[in-house]
């Protein structure tokens, strides 16, 4: 059997919603499942829930204290409902069990109420029942017992839970073991008395050199007639005496906290494998704790493995990029704005391959995204470098915000923004992302030939009048970007190879209107590829071309011209040189063509641009807030940053 899923209402932060509907709704898979999500989001009370419910196998107290009520709530109720149940679990709990076709479950509930009693006083009245609802009967606790799962709390102190004493954790664990469990065991007895004797064999060795002399000093402190000899008695000790004893090491000297976490993991461990009734189910806070990264790597695909030969279940909780980028995207559940959101298949927008190219590519940086409040995808180095630098110059700086940027490198993005896009659209996680790209439509001032022209019934037969073709293909008609597509349709359609200057005078570019269609036909088609608009995901887009050309066509050009050429010349003559060429051309979108050719044919690295432009930004604030802010070609920089933010309400620029 295993844990299917789980319901809270009034819990912590998890209140109750309309028509009495769970605050909390969760479904977890058989076999391993990691909440993740940034710090207070609710991991921890979705563990202390489950561990409050079932019990634990240490036995750990768990107290209910008015601050786990919601919002000043009287009531709570948690709910778990238990699946897959064996024919021997299914005869054990079989008073309790709810059938749906051929299938059995085994639903259990806690209710806790907040009352006055007569004097006054706060009182709490707990119940734990199971069974269908409204027909729910008692459970008993040796029954619930069977429940019970493996706990492992966040911040553990191993090197303590390891050693001897009287809440020796190494001693309850095998004492719980079947082995150890009974009493009346011929092995146990045999270590008992194999005590005994040695406790003998120490008091002889001890009387000569220890009690004969206390017993020479004592004489002293007595009259004389009064004989008082010391003597040490055997200390009948039980089993579990003896096991506290003991302490585990792994038999170095100095061992550092994160191999003892280890160590206790596995020792508490032993306990999930152990019983054949009832869940094996582990939960574990923080697993991260005290332990490296590489470390981490290999504990998790341990878990992974287990889980899936040995039918174990875990819950973890982690704030770790680096465990959150190793496993697979199906065992994430992302705990986000009081709701859990299961990252399997079906669930998501993501398609089946997407999850393959997940698995590949989804690194520790592109992981930090399941641990922030807002996203920003951009598909290079100079976005990356550059968005902070904006962000904190409109008063937004991001990681006040909690927002991270994912640099995807690739124009990949439907895979990765597509994880926060809820399939079923009636629980939408409205998670904000903004996706910032290049609409990678060369400008008209790029082009020598004709570019952004329509080929029609016009054209066409004008063309076939002019190389003296028989008959008119329709195939040719179409919108065309640039001249070399359409000599590649023309070949291809009337197998023309001749391009001469008649034709060249037949094509009519588009008028401006036509053009900006053409531009904005572009930009629709990114954005539903995108999915902007659904639920918090918005797509900001350079139009037409890239982000250099946009800077460089910005109010910040004479700037990035120095930029540009300080980041490709070390000769001072060179870049006057160059400044003086872009100086003569009086066309703006001529000139930002011209530096963003430059800065391609140079190779110039974009990076480097980037950062010396951020250098630029920091170093002349003030005059680069205000231009920032008001300057078209960079809007929709600023419009991805406010919308991560919190959106343009209450945006103020900073004075």
């Amino acid at each position: 059997m295993y844990l299917h899923s789980l319901k809270l209402w009034n819990w912590r932060k998890y209140g109750e919603k309309e028509n009495s509907q769970p605050g909390l709704e969760v479904e977890f898979n058989k076999g391993l499942n990691v909440l993740v999500g940034e710090n207070d989001s609710g991991k921890t009370a979705i563990i202390d829930a489950i561990k409050l419910i079932l019990g634990t196998n240490s036995n750990d107290l768990n107290w209910i204290t008015e601050e786990d009520f919601f919002n000043g709530a009287n009531t709570l109720k948690i709910e778990c409902i238990f699946r897959e149940l064996s024919k021997d679990e299914e005869s054990y709990f079989f008073e309790w069990l709810s059938f749906t076709k051929d299938e059995s479950h085994l639903r259990i509930v806690m209710e806790v109420e907040y009352f006055i009693d007569l004097n006054g006083h706060k009182k709490l009245k707990k119940s734990t029942k199971a069974g269908d609802l409204n027909v729910e009967s008692s459970i008993d606790d040796e029954i619930r017992q069977l429940l019970s799962v493996t706990y492992l709390k966040p911040l553990r102190d191993a090197e303590v839970e390891l050693n001897s004493g009287k809440k020796s954790r190494i001693a309850q664990i095998i004492r719980s073991l079947k082995e150890f469990s009974s009493e009346d065991n011929d092995e146990q007895k045999a270590i008992i008395g194999d005590f005994e004797n040695a406790f003998d064999t120490l008091k002889t060795v001890l009387k000569t050199p220890v009690l004969e002399k206390i017993g020479t000093t004592l004489e002293e402190f007595f009259v004389k007639n009064s004989n008082k000899n010391p003597e040490i008695r055997n200390k009948s000790m039980s089993f579990i005496e003896i096991l506290r004893k003991l302490e585990l090491s792994i038999g170095e000297v100095g061992t550092g906290l994160g191999s003892s976490n280890l160590l206790f993991m596995a020792a508490e461990l032993l306990l999930l494998s152990e019983g054949e009734i009832g869940p094996k189910l582990a939960l574990v806070e923080e697993v991260e704790a005290h332990i490296h990264p590489q470390a981490q790597l290999r504990l998790i695909k341990y878990f992974e493995k287990r889980s899936d030969e040995k039918e174990m279940q875990y819950i973890f909780s982690s704030h770790s990029t680096t465990l959150a980028s190793s496993i697979l995207l199906e065992n994430i559940i992302f705990i986000y704005n009081s709701n859990a959101y299961p990252m399997r298949k079906g669930l998501t927008l993501l398609e089946a391959d997407d999850y393959s190219f997940l698995e590949r590519f989804l690194d520790a940086t592109k992981a930090n995204m399941f641990f922030a409040q807002g996203i920003i995808f951009v598909e290079g180095d100079a976005e990356n470098l550059l968005l902070p630098s904006i962000a904190e110059l409109i008063g937004r700086p991001l990681h006040r915000y909690g927002v991270s940027i994912i640099n995807v490198g690739s124009l990949a993005f439907k895979r990765y923004s597509s994880i926060f896009l809820r399939r079923d659209e009636h629980h939408p996680l409205n998670f904000p992302v903004s996706i910032i790209t290049d609409l990678d439509l060369k400008p008209q001032a790029f082009y020598q030939l004709p570019c952004y022209f329509l080929v029609d019934d016009t054209t066409n037969n004008a063309i076939i009048e002019l190389y003296g073709i028989e008959e008119c293909n329709k195939d040719l008609n179409g919108c065309y970007i640039n001249f070399t597509d359409f000599q590649e349709k023309l070949k291809k359609v009337y197998e023309v190879n001749q391009i001469n200057k008649e034709l060249v005078e037949i094509i009519e570019p588009l008028s401006g209107a036509q053009y900006y269609k053409v531009l904005e036909a572009r930009e629709e088609s990114l954005k539903e590829k995108f999915f902007d608009h659904r639920e918090q995901t918005r797509l900001f887009v350079s139009n037409p071309w890239t982000l250099e050309y946009a800077i460089a066509k910005s109010c910040f050009s004479k700037e990035f011209q120095k930029i540009v050429v300080d980041s490709h010349y070390t000769e001072k003559s060179f870049k006057t040189k160059q400044l003086k060429l872009w100086e003569n051309i009086m066309d703006e979108e001529e000139l930002a063509v011209n530096i963003y050719k430059f800065i391609l044919e140079k190779k110039v690295s974009k990076s480097i641009i980037a950062q010396n432009f951020a250098e630029y930004l920091s170093r002349n604030r003030e005059d680069a807030i205000k231009k920032v802010s008001q300057d078209n070609q960079l809007s929709y920089l600023v419009s991805a940053i406010l919308h991560v933010t919190g959106g343009v309400r209450g945006w103020n620029l900073p004075i």
